[in-house]
C-alpha cells in the first residue's frame, strides 16, 4: 500500500493532520480516488503554501513522414541526372513517359520506371528506387534492356522480373528470364538486393 502524507506548520498552532486514502487492495484492483480531509486550525500570520496542480504530458502521435505526391516530382532530379545509355548517348531519358505507377510517396521502397526517348522493345530500361518519396538511386548500376515487371512484395519489398534474349534470338523473341529481390534495410539505411539480373550479352 502506498501512502502520501502532507503537512502544513502554522506557528502557535497544532500541526495539521492531512488524511490521505491508498490504491485498493488485494491483487491488482482498481485504483481509488486518493480522499483528503483537512483539520483547520486557528488563524495565524502565517499563509499556508499552496498546493501545485499538475497536467499529465502528452505525447504527440508520430505522423508518417512522406515525400512528395506524385511520383514524377519525386523522380524530376533522379531523371535528369541519368548518365545516357550505353551506346545511346545522345539520346534523354524520356520522363514524360515515365511508369509512375510503382510510385508511393509514403511507402519505405517504391519506384519508377523510365525508358530513353523513342526507345524500342529491346531498349534499357532504369528503375528508380525511394524510400518514403526520397529518391535513392537506381535498382542497379546498369540499366538492362527490355521493360521489367516491378511487383510490390511488401512495404519495404519489391520484386523485379528482368526479360533478355538468350543466345541467338532476336529482340522479339526474348525468352531469358531473371529475378531479383529488392529491400529497404532501415538498420543500415539502405537497400538490399537478392537474386540474379540478366546476365551481360558479349
Amino acid at each position: 500500500m502506498r501512502t502520501s502524507k502532507t503537512a502544513l506548520f502554522m506557528t502557535g498552532a497544532a500541526v495539521v493532520a492531512l488524511l490521505t486514502g491508498c490504491s485498493g487492495g488485494g491483487d491488482g484492483g482498481d485504483a481509488t480516488p486518493t480522499v483528503t480531509e483537512t483539520v483547520t486550525a486557528a488563524p495565524t500570520d502565517t499563509a499556508a503554501t499552496p498546493t501545485s496542480t499538475s497536467t499529465p504530458s502528452q505525447t504527440p502521435t508520430p505522423t508518417p513522414t512522406c515525400g512528395p505526391a506524385t511520383g514524377s516530382e519525386a523522380a524530376a532530379a533522379g531523371i535528369a541526372a541519368l548518365p545516357s545509355p550505353a551506346g545511346l548517348e545522345d539520346t534523354k531519358w524520356d520522363a514524360a513517359n515515365a511508369d509512375y505507377t510503382g510510385y508511393d510517396a509514403c511507402a519505405s521502397l517504391s519506384w519508377s520506371v523510365v525508358a530513353p526517348e523513342f526507345g524500342t522493345a529491346g531498349s534499357p530500361y532504369a528503375i528508380l528506387l525511394f524510400h518514403q518519396g526520397r529518391y535513392l538511386g537506381t535498382a542497379t548500376s546498369e540499366q538492362y534492356a527490355f521493360e521489367p515487371v516491378v511487383e510490390r512484395l511488401a512495404d519495404a519489398s519489391i520484386k523485379v522480373t528482368y526479360t533478355y534474349a538468350k543466345a541467338n534470338e532476336a529482340n522479339a523473341d526474348a525468352s531469358g528470364r531473371t529475378t531479383a529481390t529488392y529491400i529497404w534495410n532501415d538498420g543500415t539505411e539502405r537497400v538490399d538486393m537478392t537474386g540474379e539480373v540478366p546476365p551481360a550479352q558479349g
